[in-house]
């Protein structure tokens, strides 16, 4: 490694420079062979500086291989070698998806078939598809499946709505709903079968009409729903009072909300308590608190929301 002193030449060029000047000629000793030129020894008075290294020369470098063009990039191009075999054009799914590929294929060709099958069949009179064969048992049953499940969520629904305390549409049957017995059997008189079918059996209604005709001999000459009684009862000519009848029988209509009623209004027979009414009636009832066509014995107290009812003279 070669070393230059450049701060050594510096001091020597402006040595030489104040010489030239002066007419001076600043002479370098001769130096031993091996020496630098301008590398004077230094005196004892100048302070000694470190020593820089002097750039070498590119001729001085070891050449290894070819040399290096300008704009070659520094690394070489990488072959890789053929295998020796031709390439398909085509990447093959994993081996453990090849049968998953291959279900999937199959069963979109037993649909596609179905489909072209069941296109092509012959239809009958009434538009349905003759010839499904072993088919046609399993189409039944799903068919039939569905629409007894819808049968029978409409019939709940139904009779869930239609047992309500209070409501009567008249006389009316409903699927999943209990219907009034036979003529023939249970305690209802032949005579008394058109008059009592004119309510819904089973409602607090059915039960007022056919009790106080029981208890007076007189039916219920109007309809509609239990709260509705209190306005139509005048209209034909009954007695409306916020009072029990004091001489006999009479019909208690209970206002929506009112003392326990549904939203449809209750009725009842009033059978007992009329001397001291203001400490509750005993009445008869059907369908209180949804005891559907069964017989409860139910207090009321006359008061806001309550009305009596009764034949006139009876």
């Amino acid at each position: 490694m070669l070393f230059h002193d450049r701060s050594r030449t510096r001091v020597d060029n402006e040595q030489q420079s104040r010489g030239g000047a002066q007419g001076v000629a600043t002479q370098e000793a001769p130096g031993e062979q091996g020496t630098l030129p301008y590398a004077p020894t230094p005196s004892p008075r100048e302070s000694q500086v470190p020593l820089v290294p002097a750039p070498l020369s590119p001729t001085l470098l070891p050449m290894t291989g070819e040399e290096k063009k300008p704009g070659q990039p520094a690394r070489g191009p990488v072959i890789v070698p053929r295998s020796g075999k031709k390439s398909s054009g085509t990447m093959r799914p994993p081996k453990g998806r090849r049968m998953v590929i291959h279900l999937g294929v199959c069963v979109s060709l037993v649909v596609i078939v179905l489909s072209a099958l069941v296109a092509v069949l012959p239809t009958s009179s009434d538009g349905k598809a003759n010839g499904l064969g072993i088919l046609q048992p399993i189409m039944n049953m799903v068919t039939s499946k569905k629409n007894d499940t819808a049968l029978i969520a409409a019939q709940a629904a139904t009779a869930t709505a239609v047992t309500q305390d209070g409501f009567d549409a008249g006389n009316q049957t409903y699927a999943g709903v209990q219907s009034a017995p036979s003529t023939t059997t249970g305690n209802i008189p032949p005579s008394d079968a058109g008059s009592l079918g004119r309510f819904f059996y089973g409602q607090c209604t059915y039960w007022a009409n056919m009790r106080y005709q029981q208890l007076t001999g007189h039916y219920v000459p109007w309809l509609g729903n239990a709260y509705q009684w209190a306005y139509a009862a005048p209209s034909y000519g009954w007695v409306m009072s916020d009072q029990p009848n004091p001489n006999g029988p009479s019909i208690v209509v209970i206002g929506p909300g009112t003392q326990g009623a549904g939203w449809y209004g209750h009725v009842a027979v009033v059978e007992n308590g009329v001397a001291n009414a203001s400490n509750g009636v005993m009445s008869s009832n059907w369908n209180w608190n949804g005891h559907w066509a069964g017989l409860d014995w139910v207090r009321f107290y006359p008061g806001p929301g309550i009305h009596f009812l009764w034949y006139p003279g009876s």
